[in-house]
């Protein structure tokens, strides 16, 4: 994958003072690493501050701690090397040209934490004497897709690596700065300074020689290969360092100008959804093209298409200085109700062929909202497939989405509505969405869930939500995450549900207003599966004192001071959970939660250890959720 030549030159000078030296700092951090959050401003305020940049680089390895996230395939042949060098045991951790900041820092308990790296460490380590000049120069190959890097290491003090078998390397990296619109973990960070995209010939470096006389020049060539996510607009550059592998320590680093382009173009957002009423469907996105390069941008061509249909391409001319942006509509369209992908790119600046097409593409998802409005009851068992005018909304369009999973379905059915968070990167966000229903007073959807964590501190989550605004923002009607969704136990494997791990919620939806989009929203933890199965959207005004009949539902006696009994009857089998709920709607207890066959059935519990007043016993069976008043007396 990575290419590499190296050239050797060697020069005899008259040197005899010791160099300045440079600090070289490789921390361990991580997007899902929460301490690193709260640590990693102040400790690059700290590299950055005053004259420290001449006296300290600072490098990043991006490690799967606590968990893996965005970074961790991409950069494994690097991270996971380096962490066993060190024998990194936590993140954040560092280490100062090969050494541990200040061990005794935070009782002894965190040697390596940034937070015990201070001035006075950067200050006496710029103060050491040391036996080397070390430069570096970068540029591109002739096609962009190769950096060139040129070393030049002149020994100014007599040097002689450690243990009686020399083990020195020349290392070179491959370092830039990322943003995110959006954090790429859980840690909230969008911002990541001087992340080690690549090494070059390897993370194992190269071969030095043990042993340097005071005037000894060598120069290095050293060509590798641009991994295809690095955004060559976004300055990367390169980092070299001598370490001697036999005890860690670093004699020297230093840092090459970063890169730049001369022609680029890209785009830089894409529109970040529409919602379309159902009796329009037409729509004209509008993209932003960039100059992100450093000539005046004068032509592009910009394509884009919807969902499986054909390329459009749409020529732009003008005069876009370097560094800026515009902002250009696009073809209009004409959709049908549902949800659609827009991918657009942009590609030939000025004419000529674009060498960063990391930046070239773009989309976003377009949901055309039905103008049809259902009246209740609305289900969905998932049996046959998504009901009409019900979807699965892939939100970023990156193919990851709640699908249909003929494993683990509930009770007697054979598919189930399944969200990989498993496989799911941390972060992705799918919703099932629900036609536009009409709600009023009483109105209750229940479904029932089974999820079991990855392990204690995967979080996971589900969430009812509504939006009046197509999605632009969403109100939480019922969310819960982690251990408060979990109804089994934890697992490493990929979770399939059996009959004992499914659990019935019901979520009161009388507040949602007319028109708007009622959804489940399940957000990844990268920890484990989450199903849905028997979604039941109906309302109980009206019919619930019928209801309550037709179930010979009662309990006895009422008021009641110690044992009390539920006795009902039903005429299909049915899964039944039975609660007991105070006023405020929390529940006390969970009377029964199970599979019930016909006829009748009786139900005990005490009420014993209840402060007196008034309680509902709750039925929610497959056809709805039903409701008996308790008073309890002492």
């Amino acid at each position: 994958m990575k290419n590499f030549l190296l050239t050797v030159a060697v020069a005899s000078v008259s040197l005899n003072a010791n160099a300045q030296r440079m600090t070289l700092h490789e921390e361990f951090t991580g997007e899902n690493c929460g301490p690193c959050a709260s640590t990693n401003p102040g400790f690059w305020t700290l590299c950055n501050s005053g004259t420290n940049p001449a006296k300290i680089i600072h490098i990043a390895y991006m490690v799967p701690i606590p968990s893996p996230g965005f970074y961790c395939d991409r950069t494994a042949a690097i991270h996971v090397p380096r962490q066993a060098y060190y024998s990194v045991p936590y993140a954040p951790y560092g280490r100062y040209d090969g050494a541990e900041p200040n061990p005794g820092c935070h009782g002894g308990s965190d040697p390596g934490h940034p937070d015990c790296f201070t001035q006075a460490d950067i200050d006496a380590e710029a103060a050491r004497p040391d036996s080397f000049t070390l430069t570096a120069t970068s540029a591109w190959n002739s096609t962009y897709d190769q950096v060139i890097t040129t070393v030049n290491v002149t020994c100014t003090a007599a040097w002689t690596a450690f243990g009686a078998t020399p083990n020195v390397k020349l290392r070179a990296a491959l370092v830039q700065t990322n943003n995110f619109a959006t954090p790429p973990g859980s840690n909230g960070e969008t911002h990541f300074e001087n992340v080690v995209q690549a090494m070059y010939p390897d993370v194992n470096g190269t071969t030095l020689t043990g042993t340097w006389a005071t005037g000894e020049t060598h120069a290095y060539t050293i060509t590798g290969t641009v991994p295809s996510w690095v955004d060559k607009s976004k300055s990367p550059y390169m980092v070299v360092w001598i370490q001697d592998d036999n005890n860690l320590s670093i004699a020297q680093a230093a840092k090459a100008t970063p890169l730049t382009l001369t022609l680029d173009a890209g785009l830089t957002s894409s529109p970040s959804g529409y919602c379309v009423p159902g009796t329009s469907g037409s729509v004209s996105p509008v993209v932003t093209l960039a100059n992100t390069a450093s000539v005046t941008l004068t032509s592009a061509t910009i394509y884009h298409k919807i969902d499986g249909g054909a390329m459009v391409s749409q020529a732009w001319t003008g005069s876009l200085p370097a560094g800026a942006s515009i902002n250009v509509p696009l073809t209009a369209s004409t959709l049908t109700t549902g949800a659609h992908t827009l991918y657009d790119s942009v590609a030939s600046p000025n004419g000529t062929t674009d060498v960063n097409v990391i930046n070239n593409l773009s989309g976003t998802v377009i949901l055309v909202q039905s103008s049809t409005t259902h009246a209740l009851p609305m289900t969905a068992d998932f049996e046959a497939s998504l009901p009409a005018n019900w979807l699965f909304f892939d939100a970023n369009g990156n193919g990851d989405n709640w699908a249909l999973s003929t494993a683990g379905n509930h009770s007697s059915g054979t598919k189930a509505a399944k969200f990989d968070g498993y496989s799911y990167q941390e972060g992705e966000t799918n919703y099932i969405l629900l036609p536009t229903p009409v709600l009023g007073a009483g109105t209750t959807l229940s479904f029932w869930v089974a999820y079991a964590r990855y392990n204690s501190v995967s979080e996971d989550s589900l969430e009812v939500v509504y939006s009046t605004d197509c999605g632009t923002t969403w109100v939480d009607l019922y969310s819960k995450g982690g251990s408060g969704l979990s109804t089994t136990a934890n697992t490493f494997s990929v979770f399939v549900p059996v009959a004992a791990d499914w659990r019935q919620e019901s979520v009161n939806t009388s507040a949602v207003p007319a028109g708007a989009i009622l959804a489940f929203k399940a957000i990844s933890g990268h920890g484990n599966n989450i199903y849905v199965d028997d979604i039941n959207l109906h309302s109980s005004v009206g019919v619930s004192q019928v209801e309550v009949q037709t179930l010979n539902l009662n309990v006895y006696p009422n008021p009641a001071k110690g044992d009390a009994t539920i006795v009902f009857e039903l005429n299909a089998p049915s899964n039944m959970q039975v609660q007991l709920v105070d006023v405020t709607g929390r529940v006390i207890s969970t009377v029964a939660n199970e599979q019930m066959n016909i006829g009748a059935h009786s139900l005990s519990f005490n009420t014993a250890s209840l402060a007196p007043g008034i309680y509902n016993i709750v039925l929610h069976t497959t056809v709805g959720a039903f409701t008996q008043r308790l008073s309890v007396v002492k």
